[in-house]
């Protein structure tokens, strides 16, 4: 059987099978099953997230690999043989992809062990959902011994054969907000004496919207979402509360100062101007990817002349893989996806799916990138 009909059948059975954070219990244990049946000993550090060090024949360096393993709460439409068995949960961002191809590369270091060093695979529940679940794996230990890290994750924006990769910051820090406001309900034909909480939020919402437009640089890339708003019962009935929610994301922290509290001014005077009082919560959550120069020298050398690499513009999309290269150097890649053809969809879409062929080159980027770290000078700790 070929590498990449390895790595097909895993992401298969892995897409069958999705789980959100933290409850991927049936994941977890096909992933247990096919490194123990490795001739590995994984060791649960979590109860759905585990380790699995591969030896080399030599002492030397230790080097993670990581893969997340959770899905998305989604009802998949993709029409394909091999859908989600559940129904509320998919695979929508690639995780099976990306375990399929860490499970193919550790095939592949189990069976020449000629390198000096050990191989950590890391496999970490939740990505999806923050708090996450890379915290509690490194409050755990999986990051004890080890010297460097490395990640990636499928992108369908990039054909399969390209890979994206930048140093310094490569994903954005992500937060996420909620905003409650309480005014004075009443009769609908009597807004007199009222403070109508949808009138108030759709004001919130519309200028929240000149905090990228108008307080940022044009130079400095923002984003501010309001993902939902929820008010009222019935239709002749002037809500006395509201509740908005949303995601900022940005590239430093400067920018997330100055929108924090921008926020915060305009959610409380628009409030009061109508009379009424407003309250945002905002959740600094994932911090920012930033890549280390010396890692992603690694990973440029684990590419050969048939894939292409461009130097990727940071995406404002956030990831937990941060908190591993706040405590040891590393760096992340985006790995190309996108299906022949004109029509594609993009991550965390119902309708999204890996393109296969991309699982082969995955593996063997992760394969490379490990033997050329393993083999380089230690890079030191940030």
């Amino acid at each position: 059987m070929s590498w990449q009909e390895v790595a097909v059948n895993h992401r298969r059975a892995l897409h069958r099978i999705p789980e959100l954070g933290f409850c991927e219990s049936r994941t977890s244990d096909y992933l247990f099953s096919a490194l123990t049946e490795m001739g590995l000993e994984p060791k649960r550090l979590t109860e759905t997230g585990m380790i699995a060090d591969i030896t080399g024949e030599r002492p030397g360096k230790c080097v993670v690999l990581r893969s997340d393993i959770d899905a998305l709460p989604l009802a998949e439409q993709t029409g394909l043989s091999f859908a989600s068995q559940h129904p509320l949960a998919m695979h929508a961002c690639g995780h099976d992809g990306h375990m399929a191809m860490l499970l193919t590369c550790a095939a592949r270091l189990v069976q020449d062990r000629s390198f000096a060093g050990t191989v950590r695979l890391l496999l970490q529940p939740s990505e999806e959902q923050p708090p996450g679940g890379a915290a509690p794996m490194i409050e755990q230990g999986c990051l004890d011994g080890v010297d460097e890290i490395y990640g990636l994750h499928v992108w369908p924006q990039y054909p399969v054969g390209t890979v994206g990769i930048r140093a310094g910051v490569m994903m954005a820090f992500s937060d996420k907000f909620r905003i409650t406001v309480h005014g004075r309900g009443g009769h609908g034909s009597e807004p007199a004496g009222t403070q109508d909480a949808v009138v108030i939020a759709s004001q919130i919402v519309a200028n929240l919207q000149t905090v990228v437009s108008r307080r940022i640089s044009a130079f400095e890339p923002a984003v501010l979402t309001c993902g939902t708003i929820h008010s009222g019962v019935n239709f002749n009935i002037i809500a006395e509360d509201a509740e908005i929610t949303g995601t900022v994301r940005t590239l430093s922290g400067s920018v997330q100062n100055i929108i924090e509290n921008a926020m915060r001014d305009i959610v409380e005077h628009t409030a009061k101007s109508y009379g009424a009082q407003a309250l945002l919560e905002y959740e600094r959550s994932y911090p920012a990817v930033v890549n280390n120069a010396e890692a992603v020298k690694r990973w440029v050398s684990a590419i050969d002349d048939a894939v292409t690499v461009v130097e990727n513009l940071p995406a404002m999309a956030g990831e937990d893989f941060s908190y591993y290269l706040q405590q040891r150097p590393g760096a992340f890649l985006f790995l190309g996806c996108k299906p022949y053809g004109d029509e594609w969809y993009p991550l965390h879409s119902p309708h999204f799916s890996v393109n296969e062929d991309a699982l082969s080159i995955g593996a063997e980027l992760l394969y490379r990138v490990a033997l050329n770290a393993l083999s380089s000078p230690p890079i030191p700790t940030p």
